[in-house]
Formats: C-alpha cells, structure tokens, sequence
C-alpha cells in the first residue's frame, strides 16, 4: 500500500515538500486555511494593478547558484523567469536623498565619498563583503563526497564570513566609524539588533545580481510552484483549517479539519509554529527552542502595506526609504516616522500599460487593527481609508502628482495577514535574524510525536524565500527517509 502524507499550509515551504514527496513516489495531500496558495508569499489585483507583499528581493536569482538550482527543482524560478537587479536604492538621511550604488566598487567609492575619515574601516568591511560577492552560501548539509567537494570549493569562503558575523548585531558592527552620516545609512540597510551577517548576506549577494526581483512576482512564483505540484499529482484542500494533528501512540496518524478525520502514514506543518505547538497539538508537547524563542525572541514587527495603482509612472525607483518628520499615524498611539516604498515600473505585468504599482510598507500594531476588524467593520474601513490618504498626502509632498496619478488604493493591515496566514503576533517573516536566533538549532521534529515534521520561516530565524524552499525539502527528506 502506498504511502501518505498531510502537509499543513499551501505557502512556499509547504508547496516544495509537497512537490519533492510527489517526486519520490509519495502520495500527499495539502489541507490550506486560506482560499489560494501562497500564505505569506502573497499578492492580489485590483483593476489590473497587481500588489506583491512578498518579494523585496530573491536570494538565488542567478543561474547556476545553489538556491537557483533548488528554486528550479520546484519551479519558483524557470530557465526563462525574467529577473531584475536594481542598480542601486535610495534613502533620504538627515533631509539629504541619498543614491545607494548596489554594485561593489561603486558601493566602496559611495562610502568613502560619505566619510573620507573612515577610509580604514570601510575597507576592511567592504573586503569581506567583496568575498561574499564572490562566494556562494551553502544550500544545506552536503550528503555525498560529490556534493562536499562542490560544497568546500564553492562556500568555503562564506563559512570564515559567517562565523566572523553571525555573533555580533549590526550595532557593534558600526562601531568603528566615526560618521553618524554613514552609521545612519548601514542602519537603513539593516536593523541595530539585527546579525550583522545579514547585511553582508544581502550586499553580497545583490552586488553579484544574486537577489534580484522576478518578473511577475510572488504571484507567479506560488502559480508555477502549484501547478508543478498539480501536475504531480498532488492535491490540495482551500478554506481547510487543521482543528487537530491527530496522536497516537506517540506517532502522528493524520488530523482533523472541518469535522473530519483524515488518517496519514506522516504529518509535515508548513505552518505557524505557534499554533501548531499550542492549538493542533494541544500544548501537548514540548519543543526545547521552539517553546522559549516563541515567548522572548525578538520578532518582526507586523506591517501595514498601503498600495496606490498609478495611472501613470513618476520615475519612482524600485526602493526607496523616506524620513517622515511630521510623522503617519497607524494607530491611536503608534507614529511612523519613515515610509517604504517600493515601485515596479519595470514590470509590465504589475500594472495596466502605462501605469504603475506603488507600495508602501508601515509598522503598525496589530491589537489595534485586529480588534476594529473583528468589532467595528465600518469602523475598520474608515480607519484604513483615512491611513491610505495620509500616506497619499505624504508622498505628494515628496513626488509632485502623486496624488492625481491614483487610481486605485488598497490597504492591508496586521490583521488582514492574520486573517488569511494566520501569523503568530502579525510577524510576517518570523524571528529577527538576531545572533541568538541565528545561532540557534531550532530542531524539525517534535520530542514524543514520531512521523511529525516541522518546516517553514519559524524553522529557520530570518524567514526568506530561500529558506523557506530548503526547509520543504529537507522536512520531504526527513519524510520520506523515516517511510521507507
């Protein structure tokens, strides 16, 4: 009798173990809370103009790269997936817009032409990041003598650059410069309590046209990765909550969703690990990291994304970061003080011909939206209009015509990604890439629960596509290893 497996959520990690089950023989079945696949890696249309809340940028887009070649395997990315690599990004510091050059010698001259004093230090960081250019980060754990080889002859570089980074935060990285003009700006690019690995992680994997945007976004991503499952023979259940992960005996044996049992030789949760830990599984189970990075570890913060359908392009580029003095107010008492924006002038598909896709991301509590949503709908309307039209009369005030160029407005709150990714506290990449986390082994099984397997950003502190994609198929390894 052939073999079955449940996997719990319909998103990137879940949608890749289930694509590598099918693959080696192993019949799966998807149980999704949502009405499409995607969960966070997500985007939606309005009149034509398409919203990505996903994609800033793909590490792994270059042909020939290890996590091109597993994008491949699943078919988030195709031979011929057209990628672009923004050149550089803006961000305005202390009033002054800044052009950040995302090529390494023109990002090396930008630094010293900011602060000519901090010649010393910014050589010697900018050669580590000239060696994560050059470098490729490591896809997983080799498993055959090929693969080490492939392994020590293309990574060795990143692992002395990992292990010189990955403990201290971003804030002790700034140290040595004596610019606050330039601390400001290394901050733009990555958080003060984040791994200061990550900045070396995405300039160097930028500067080498290795983390770039695909044409078509976090939409056409998640269609080529379902339709490769379908076609595989897999199959999915929308609008299916999981009530519980059925155990017994110590072995996982199937679960329940819409009043049903439905019975499996294994169980992968490619879904939140909260709820798995605490609601499916009845805070039955204890998970030694899970369980405390879960109640302390630092998390990234839910976002609100006002998107603007534009009738016309401005010449936005594809990223900037603007001060925002006077301040917008996402809740009664939270203010923002900088926007986000992203702009997609250079995808076709992104708008009606002509046009433009604008988004602009803001911190913003979720207790606040959650409880308009949930209690006052009119209210919530209300509120999400009035935070669109301030942002709208923010970015007038820095792109003339900003305003008479909107066609089309919509918002997404905190709770609109709880709402339909069911995401622990709105966190909508997981734990930060703090040293801690990032140095922490969070384990994919489960002590006591035989023929479970955990996957997914919660996995894998940082979150990221890549990670997501590697995590599915490591947990499909697992499976498929504990089956047979």
């Amino acid at each position: 009798m052939s073999k079955k497996v449940i996997i719990i959520g319909a998103g990137l990690a879940g949608l890749s173990a289930g694509i590598h089950l099918q693959q080696s023989g192993i019949q799966t079945e998807i149980f999704e809370l949502a009405a499409w696949a995607g969960g966070v890696c997500t985007a939606w249309t309005r009149k034509g103009y398409r919203f990505d809340g996903c994609i800033h940028w793909m590490v792994g887009t270059k042909p020939g790269d290890g996590f091109n070649d597993l994008y491949r395997e699943v078919d988030a990315l195709t031979a011929d997936t057209p990628i672009y690599n923004a050149t550089s990004i803006q961000m305005e510091i202390g009033g002054e817009l800044l052009t950040v050059p995302m090529q390494f010698p023109e990002f090396k001259a930008f630094l010293h032409a900011v602060s000519p004093q901090d010649a010393a230090a910014i050589d010697a960081f900018c050669a580590d990041v000239e060696i994560m250019v050059n470098s490729r980060m490591p896809t997983g754990a080799p498993t055959s003598l090929p693969g080490l080889v492939k392994f020590m002859k293309e990574s060795r570089n990143f692992l002395p650059l990992a292990r010189k980074y990955m403990g201290i935060t971003m804030e002790e990285l700034v140290k040595p410069f004596q610019s606050p003009k330039l601390r400001a700006i290394l901050f733009a690019l990555m958080p003060p309590n984040f791994s200061a690995e990550a900045i070396i992680m995405m300039l160097g994997t930028r500067m080498s046209s290795n983390a770039g945007y695909p044409l078509g976004g976090a939409q056409g991503v998640i269609e080529r990765m379902e339709a490769k499952y379908r076609a595989l023979g897999g199959q999915i259940n929308f609008l299916s909550r999981v009530d519980e992960i059925v155990v017994e005996d110590g072995k996982a044996t199937g679960i329940r969703s819409n009043d049903t049992l439905h019975p499996a030789d294994a169980v992968v949760a490619a879904c939140d690990a909260y709820d798995t830990l605490k609601r499916m599984l009845g805070g039955k189970f204890h998970h030694e990291q899970l369980d405390g990075m879960l109640a302390s570890a630092p998390l990234f913060d839910p976002l609100t994304l006002v998107s603007f359908g534009l009738k016309r392009q401005l010449g936005i580029p594809f990223s900037i970061q603007y001060e925002c003095p006077e301040g917008i107010r996402t809740s009664p008492d939270n203010v923002q003080h900088s926007l986000h924006l992203r702009a997609f002038d250079f995808d076709p598909s992104a708008a009606p011909q002509g046009g433009s896709s604008v988004m602009v991301m803001l911190g913003a509590p979720l207790d606040y939206w959650q409880e308009l949503r949930a209690h006052d709908p009119h209210g919530y309307k209300q509120q999400k209009q009035n935070l669109a039209d301030a942002v709208a009369e923010a970015l007038e005030r820095r792109i003339p015509g900003f305003k008479d160029a909107i066609d089309v407005i919509d918002v997404a709150t905190p709770a609109s990604y709880v709402h339909l990714a069911n995401l622990y506290k709105g966190s909508f990449e997981g734990f930060e890439p703090t040293p801690k986390a990032l140095t922490t082994n969070i384990r994919k099984t489960l002590p006591g629960v035989k023929g479970l397997v955990l996957c997914g950003q919660w996995t894998v502190a940082g979150g990221g596509i890549c990670t997501a994609v590697q995590s599915g198929k490591e947990a499909a390894q697992r499976v498929a290893k504990g089956l047979k």
